[in-house]
């Protein structure tokens, strides 16, 4: 899969939709983060510290790439220009791959809050791929099926609500990023993808809000 075929994946009436959504994630990703954070003045765990981090950081990829594509689908709205993903690097490749970095970062940061204190060194898979598009999102999906394993796995020792919702949310961002690269064979895995997203953070922020409570 070319770099210059990806644009291909986006339903026309989606173009834009899937813009909104970004935002509507770094918002849910920024409130998740300032509720963390709290509860880890709280608690001083460094579970809670992490998760804080991890969604500040993913937060700001998501208000980035927000920012980016909403770019490039007003000039396809006002001018019929499309350039997502084409030969050359413009601004919203750029956006795409901050994005792409923040996540790496913010998933590492996922990832240690399931690894004991003498192994938290955590590297991630390598994927080989023709397009950077496939490449982050399989690389990416390695990550937070590591984090979705090991939440279920905490899910299934405790069946709590709580524990419940994590699992839940982190195996609907896996989902996000495992529908992504096979959207070529679909459009409709692109946009399931993204409603995957949201309903991800939306779970992660109904188990904060729990535990303020």
């Amino acid at each position: 899969m070319g770099e210059e075929m990806v644009i291909d994946i986006v339903p026309v009436r989606f173009y834009g939709f899937d813009t909104a959504i970004y935002a509507f994630a770094a918002l849910i990703g920024f409130a998740i983060a300032y509720k963390a954070y709290k509860l880890h003045g709280l608690t001083g765990k460094k579970q809670h510290f992490y998760l804080a981090t991890a969604f500040t950081i993913l937060g700001i990829g998501l208000a980035t790439l927000t920012l980016t594509s909403g770019y490039t689908y007003y000039r396809y709205f006002m001018f019929g220009q499309i350039s997502l993903f084409d030969q050359v690097f413009n601004i919203d490749d750029l956006g795409f791959w901050i994005y792409g970095l923040s996540s790496l970062v913010a998933y590492s940061f996922l990832a240690m809050s399931y690894i004991p204190e003498s192994r938290a060194r955590f590297a991630p898979l390598i994927f080989f791929t023709v397009s950077y598009f496939a490449y982050l999102n399989i690389m990416l999906f390695a990550i937070m099926a590591y984090v979705a394993f090991n939440a279920v796995r905490h899910w299934l020792d405790s069946r709590g609500t709580n524990s419940g919702l994590v699992a839940a949310g982190f195996l609907l961002m896996a989902g996000f990023h495992a529908a992504l690269p096979f959207a070529t064979f679909s459009r409709l895995l692109y946009v399931a993808g993204h409603f995957s997203l949201v309903l991800g953070f939306i779970a992660l922020l109904i188990m904060l809000i729990r535990l303020g409570k």
